[in-house]
């Protein structure tokens, strides 16, 4: 079919048109035809562009989803206004499997289909993940232009030769970050630090206390983790007041991100992270990077040795510092909450986690002591797992994205009756995972609700998506595991989380309508009442990375 038979054909009232026009002539003098034309110029532009643009594009193409009202730009606000459910709303609409929104000048490709995703998501030359997020990083962390110079150097191996700052970096955090001795003792530096902010947080005589519950979680998590992975000179450590500074970004970013003069249009987050960019560039200018982990000592290192300066690595810190603290903290405070507002299913995880813990058979310095095993919860504590993999499921609405580099064809699986589809080079592609997430053709009649047993004979391993997927999947995806499930079991068994009246808490509810930097945060976040769980007030508490 050629270019004009699509458009004759489109959802256009061309018969209304051609019956318009001429009548308008002798509807209207002369001097308000004019006038009249122009404004029926505008409204058909504003109805029916995309409708012109779908009927334009090659047939083996997404669908494009036309918008009516506001071309270029109503998918664009769309998303800004309803933030990771827009997908959601024009998926329920069309029910395509995978589909075309023009977002100004290009178009983003979304992907619904868990089937789809695997081809698409599939290490490949004709698409790319890191030039689909270069200038989200720039300005994430306000890099200058030679630093992107360096960065975008051989950074698909275009180049073939498998050297460039990125290629290697992601090369020693996968190393790294995968199960092994390295892992191991990063974990149980953290599992340490979590042990001694537990045990100093509501000890006796102190019989209670009202928090926040996400602040707390944030503070926790922060000091922890930027000893563990920063060392005891981390800038957390010297400058305890970038806590809430990183916290402020973080809650900001978008604003800053959108670099609308945003040392005025977002001051306060633009405030943070400027004082958050400092304390790290002091943290490489003094080389106290060399006091951190193994891991931070390489990473620094490696990008000195690219050309960084020092200012620039230490922004550079800023990118890692929210892949260990932005989707940890709020899967954690969320993993909480499904737990301590769900009364029978914290007794459930109490006794299947009991088989975790040993204790000491002579007291310490510090009292006597019981040990909670993270080994023996990853490997038989199945409804923990589950619980655990649930959260994410109900949370994870992070898109995965990929520049299309050259225009090309996806073979889709056997076992679908979806035809091949033409991707082309400039389009923007998002596997929209909230809307996998959710989908009752993945999951069954019951997939909005919360399962917490969902995961220990669930099969559906290729439409779970929380850490991503393909040649990108979250390198962290091990050690989050570890951290989250060790701190949230020992929070069981130390304490009672409560809401104020000393009831059961109520489950907070969650915000799907923001940008998707990382996991849903709640719509409000929750006043409780944290107490040391009666006949635990004694004990010393310990975790421990391996079985006894």
């Amino acid at each position: 079919m050629t270019s004009i038979s699509r458009i004759r054909k489109a959802n256009i009232p061309w018969f209304f048109h051609i019956a318009v026009i001429p009548l308008s002539v002798y509807l209207f003098p002369r001097h308000e035809l004019r006038v009249f034309l122009l404004i029926y110029a505008f409204i058909t532009f504003l109805f029916d562009t995309e409708e012109v643009l779908k009927a334009l594009q090659d047939p083996n193409e997404p669908p494009l989803i036309p918008h009516h009202g506001l071309p270029f730009l109503g998918h664009v606000l769309g998303m800004f206004w309803y933030g990771a459910s827009y997908f959601a709303r024009v998926n329920s609409i069309t029910q395509h499997p995978i589909f075309t929104l023009q977002t100004w000048t290009a178009r983003t490709i979304v992907v619904i289909s868990p089937q789809l995703a695997a081809p698409i998501q599939r290490a490949s030359k004709n698409t790319s993940f890191y030039r689909m997020i270069l200038e989200v990083t720039k300005r994430l962390v306000d890099f200058d232009d030679p630093s992107m110079k360096i960065i975008t150097y051989n950074l698909d191996n275009e180049l073939g030769h498998g050297s460039g700052l990125m290629i290697e970096s992601h090369a020693m955090l996968d190393s790294m970050l995968s199960p092994g001795p390295d892992l191991n003792k990063l974990s149980a530096t953290q599992l340490d630090q979590f042990s001694a902010l537990l045990n100093d947080f509501i000890s006796p005589p102190s019989p209670s206390k009202t928090v926040n519950l996400m602040t707390w979680v944030k503070q926790t998590f922060t000091t922890a983790n930027a000893f563990t992975v920063y060392g005891p000179l981390n800038p957390f450590a010297l400058h305890p007041s970038l806590v809430s500074s990183f916290w402020r970004y973080e809650a900001g970013m978008a604003a800053v991100m959108a670099d609308i003069f945003p040392y005025l249009t977002a001051r306060k987050p633009w405030l943070a992270r400027r004082a958050v960019n400092a304390a790290l560039h002091e943290f490489v200018e003094k080389e106290h990077y060399k006091s951190a982990s193994q891991l931070i000592q390489n990473r620094v290192s490696m990008n000195l040795r690219h050309g960084f300066t020092a200012k620039m690595a230490g922004r550079a810190e800023l990118i890692l510092l929210f892949g260990i603290l932005g989707n940890a903290v709020p899967t954690t405070f969320w993993f909480l909450s499904n737990i301590f507002a769900r009364p029978e299913l914290l007794a459930r995880i109490r006794e299947e986690t009991r088989q975790a813990i040993t204790t000491s058979t002579s007291p310490s310095p510090s009292g006597t002591e019981k040990f909670l095993s993270v080994a023996t919860l990853k490997s038989s504590c199945p409804l923990l797992v589950s619980t655990y993999r649930e959260t994410l499921r109900s949370i994870a609405n992070l898109a995965s994205v990929r520049l299309v580099t050259k225009t090309h064809t996806i073979n889709t699986p056997p076992n679908t009756s979806y035809p091949p589809y033409l991707l082309k080079a400039g389009s923007m592609i998002q596997i929209a995972s909230g809307v996998i997430h959710s989908a009752p053709s993945v999951w069954g009649p019951d997939a909005t609700s919360f399962m917490p047993t969902r995961f220990i004979s669930s099969s559906t391993t290729a439409a779970y998506r929380a850490f991503g997927g393909g040649s990108v999947i979250c390198p962290g995806r091990h050690f989050a595991q570890s951290e989250i499930l060790g701190f949230v079991a020992l929070c069981v068994h130390m304490f009672e989380i409560e809401g104020l009246d000393r009831g059961v808490m109520e489950l907070p509810v969650r915000d799907d309508e923001r940008l998707p930097f990382s996991v849903m945060k709640p719509v409000r976040e929750p006043i409780v009442r944290m107490r040391r769980r009666s006949g635990e007030e004694g004990w010393v508490w310990r975790l421990k990375p391996g079985v006894d």
